[in-house]
């Protein structure tokens, strides 16, 4: 036996009313996955620029790191050379320092016999 029409009408309007809630919130989900997809696109994006900023960065550090390394190593190369020219100018100055004494103490003399 059938349910009565009044019940069959019922039940058709509250599946009609639930399709059309069904329907607005598919709607308004399709929209969020959209704008989630494109703010996801954008994301990646942005990553794969950062991605590049970073070894560009990296790549540059290597390179001066490298350029100090050799500055470092020329530098040391050259130091043994230096080392002569490094004692010649301590036995100047212990020769000047001496020339000083001498000269203050002959000064000192002469002052001395001429009063």
């Amino acid at each position: 036996m059938l349910p009565p029409p009044e019940i069959m009408e019922q039940k058709l309007a509250a599946q009609h009313v639930e399709m059309q809630r069904l329907g607005t919130e598919n709607q308004r989900t399709a929209a969020t996955n959209g704008t989630l997809r494109q703010e996801l696109a954008a994301a990646q994006h942005e990553l794969q620029i950062l991605h590049a900023q970073i070894g560009a960065v990296t790549s540059e550090r290597e390179q001066q790191m490298t350029s100090l390394a050799d500055k470092r190593a020329k530098m040391e190369a050259e130091l043994p050379a230096a080392e002569p020219v490094k004692v010649e100018l301590q036995q100047a100055h212990s020769d000047a320092q001496n020339s000083s004494v001498v000269f203050f103490a002959l000064s000192g003399d002469g002052v001395a016999n001429q009063g």
